[in-house]
């Protein structure tokens, strides 16, 4: 009983705040311009014309029928139509899916291991010169704006050296019903800088998180103990440590994948990355409302899985987790 409460106390919480996402990005695009001057012709259009295309796109009604009759397309699974693309809405935002979860993964990839690994050595090493380079380092990376470290990666890794290309997908491969740049050697080139543009602040945020742990659990009684019995650094590390510091790691780590899912707007701007993120800043430009808003019911409802994972994950590391429930 225990469990199923606690499963429907989140199932609530997550009804509740899909409702309050669609209702502030509802008001919110329906306050940035009227989306008719985008769908017509406005040199040659009559007032005759823009008012036809008022009416079929349902824009004559009040905001708060137009908002209930978009959740009731949307529980029937209809975002509708892109005003720009002339596609079903969903359809379009799951198109462009796969290129935004094929970076945020390999970025993921780079940086939970990495950023989790100097921060173990690190607060290992507590006041050694590779923890303040590791701690001025991730302070930097930290500070650096995405758009400054998305050009200074182009700079360098496509224009000075001519390593990787500066922008764009490369070459796909078809797998499960959709194309996939990791599967070829030019996808993966292409992948290299954003991915690095996405990981590096991440891997400072863990590391600094890995280390803060690792510091407070080396000085607790068991750690200690595991000295005096003779156990070498590294199985101390490994078996005792990381997994008493790994709760909030996994958490950081699933916020900010979510983030990456759906926020990676300004690398994939700048790299010219067909995702997710591009599509809704390019939407949002042209008031492309039934895109606008499947895309932001999609990050909504991912928040929520990653959310419930993470919960699950929780279990899985912790024995006390378990033993609560």
């Amino acid at each position: 009983m225990g469990m199923i409460s606690v499963a429907l106390g989140r199932l609530s919480q997550a009804f509740l705040l899909l409702i309050a996402m669609s209702l502030i990005g509802f008001i919110g695009i329906h306050s940035v311009g009227n989306p008719v001057f985008n769908v017509v012709n406005v040199e040659t259009a009559t007032p005759e014309d823009i008012r036809a295309a008022t009416i079929a796109l349902g824009l004559n009604q009040p905001i708060w029928r137009q908002y209930l009759v978009f959740i009731g397309n949307v529980v029937s699974g209809n975002f509708g139509i892109s005003y720009i693309y002339h596609l079903p809405a969903f359809d379009l935002v799951m198109s462009k899916l796969p290129a935004t979860l094929e970076l945020a993964s390999i970025a993921m990839l780079i940086a939970a291991p990495l950023g989790t690994g100097l921060g173990l050595v690190a607060g290992r090493r507590s006041g050694s010169l590779f923890d303040r380079t590791m701690l001025k380092a991730s302070v930097s990376a930290l500070s650096i704006p995405s758009f400054w470290l998305a050009m200074m990666l182009i700079l360098v890794g496509a224009i000075l050296t001519g390593w990787f290309p500066s922008g764009g997908r490369g070459a796909t491969a078809s797998f499960l019903g959709q194309e996939w740049s990791f599967l070829t050697a030019n996808g993966l080139w292409h992948l290299v800088l954003p991915a690095l543009a996405l990981a590096i602040p991440n891997i400072a945020l863990i590391a600094r998180l890995s280390r803060s742990g690792t510091i407070e659990v080396e000085n607790l009684d068991y750690t200690r103990f595991c000295r005096a019995k003779g156990l070498s650094s590294q199985r101390i590390l490994l078996r005792h440590t990381l997994p008493n510091i790994s709760v909030p790691i996994v958490t950081i780590i699933g916020l900010q994948f979510g983030g990456m899912l759906a926020f990676a707007v300004v690398v994939e701007s700048i790299f010219s990355w067909p995702g997710v993120g591009k599509l809704l800043i390019d939407s949002i430009q042209l008031l492309d409302r039934p895109v606008v808003m499947a895309t932001l019911t999609f990050i909504a409802v991912a928040f929520v899985v990653l959310n419930a994972l993470v919960d699950l994950f929780y279990a899985v590391l912790d024995p006390r987790v378990r033993l609560s429930s």
